[in-house]
This record gives structure tokens, C-alpha cells and sequence, in this order.
């Protein structure tokens, strides 16, 4: 994420989506862009289409719409987002405990969800990933058990 770049929401996520999405643009000096929905609540993809056109931007939406219980066409949103070479992040939290859900067939970049959604804790979720995607990124935090081999080299001492 850099400078320019757009991530674009629907317009009824919940304040828990937007807010993060706002203090990164403001971070890294990036654009919140939201898709608008009709009076059925159901999002305008031509809308979405010149969203993305724009500019590169990142796609997030929730799977599964808590307040009219829509379920999003998401495989569909996702062909899009990546024909416009958009990566994806399917918020899944409140899909999960309703319905089964394949992450490869949805083709989805990154799909995540909440663990108190599906009767667990409180603080723990599921972050899925594509591999290559995962493989590219730097580790969130380092310590712990993530760690098998520590070399020092006496050129940093």
C-alpha cells in the first residue's frame, strides 16, 4: 500500500471495516473510495467497474451483510476487482457460521473472520491467504515459535 493507491468498500460495511481502511489511507496517503448501493441494498457494480478502472486499488467487502442479511454475488465482484488487477479481501465473519465457504472457488486474495462469530473467544480470527501473496509480505511480528534458527552475523554486532 503506498501513496495513490485506492482501497474501495460497499457502502454498508460496518463502522469495524471502514475505520482501519481510514487510518491506513491516511498513513500511507491512499483514497477510500465506496461503491454506492441501491434502495434494495444491493451494490451498483457498473459503479464498481469505474471505481476500479480509476485507479490500483484494493477490494474489500463483507461476505455476508448483517443488517438485510444479502449475501453479496462475490465471486462475481472478485472477477472483477481482478480483471482490473485489484487484490481482494472478503470479510467473512458473518458468512461463515451460515454457509459453507470455499476460498479457492471464490478465487478470493485474502479472506478473513472473526472468531466470537462462530461461538470461540473474543481476539482470535482467521486470516486466509494466497500463498504467493503471504510469501511476499513481511511478518506482522516476529518472536515466539515463528523463529526456528537464529543466526548473528559479526558484521551487525
Amino acid at each position: 500500500m503506498k501513496a495513490g493507491d485506492e482501497i474501495v468498500i460497499g457502502a454498508m460495511e460496518h463502522h469495524s471495516n471502514i475505520v482501519p481502511w481510514q487510518l491506513l489511507c491516511e498513513e500511507k496517503g491512499a483514497r477510500l473510495r465506496v461503491i454506492p448501493i441501491n434502495d434494495r441494498g444491493e451494490l451498483l457494480l457498473e459503479e464498481y467497474r469505474k471505481l476500479l478502472d480509476r485507479a490500483r486499488a484494493w477490494w474489500r467487502w463483507a461476505r455476508f451483510q448483517t443488517p438485510w442479511g444479502a449475501s453479496a454475488r462475490v465471486r462475481e465482484i472478485i472477477e472483477m476487482a481482478h480483471e482490473a488487477g485489484a487484490l481482494t479481501l472478503i470479510d467473512g465473519a458473518q458468512a461463515v457460521p451460515h454457509m459453507k465457504v470455499d476460498v479457492q472457488a471464490l478465487d478470493a486474495d485474502f479472506y478473513a473472520f472473526s472468531g466470537h462469530k462462530l461461538y470461540g473467544p473474543t481476539g482470535i480470527g482467521m486470516l486466509y491467504g494466497k500463498k504467493k501473496l503471504l510469501d511476499a509480505m513481511p511478518p506482522y511480528q516476529g518472536g515466539g515459535d515463528m523463529i526456528r534458527t537464529v543466526h548473528v552475523r559479526e558484521d551487525h554486532l
